[in-house]
């Protein structure tokens, strides 16, 4: 008469039940190696959930043809009132390609990468690419907005732009 053992619960609750030695030590392999691979599938999917934006690659005139603003101007001021707000970024306009021709632009873009926001650098040249949502200007990473110094091929596809009006 074999002596019965009640090992462990599997992953459905029920009571698993082993009679020997060596259906222990490979239902103990076994198990090892389904744990392993359910923590390697979770870290893949916590990887994929952490680098959630992507974006279609674009030419420089389809960027202008879907944004309501576009120009270069330096960042003076990110305002971000709590760590769950969208960042409010203000700019001191340069130049114009479309929208108004203001001295100051205010862009708001998401506090996370994760979520396309961009992450502006104070002080640092733009050239932005913003749409209107919700009555202000935003961009992000799938806009087509970069540092200055890397907007060579956009700036020839633009051209010269306008100077920003005084006063407004």
């Amino acid at each position: 008469m074999e002596i019965y053992q009640l090992q462990q619960r599997n992953f459905s609750g029920i009571p698993s039940v082993n009679s020997g030695s060596s259906n222990q030590n490979s239902e103990g392999k076994s198990m090892k190696k389904m744990l392993l691979s359910a923590a390697s599938l979770l870290a893949i999917v916590q990887v994929t959930a952490a680098y959630a934006c992507s974006c279609l690659p674009r030419t420089p005139q389809q960027y202008f043809e879907s944004a309501q603003s576009v120009f270069a101007g330096r960042a003076i001021d990110i305002i971000q009132r709590n760590p769950d707000s969208e960042v409010r970024v203000i700019f001191e306009v340069s130049r114009i390609w479309k929208g108004q021709k203001r001295p100051q632009i205010v862009v708001m873009t998401s506090n996370s990468s994760a979520s396309c926001g961009y992450s502006f650098q104070k002080t640092e040249q733009y050239l932005v690419y913003a749409s209107r949502q919700k009555s202000q200007l935003e961009t992000g990473l799938c806009s087509g907005t970069k540092p200055l110094s890397m907007a060579q091929q956009d700036l020839a596809v633009l051209g010269e732009g306008e100077t920003p009006r005084p006063g407004r």
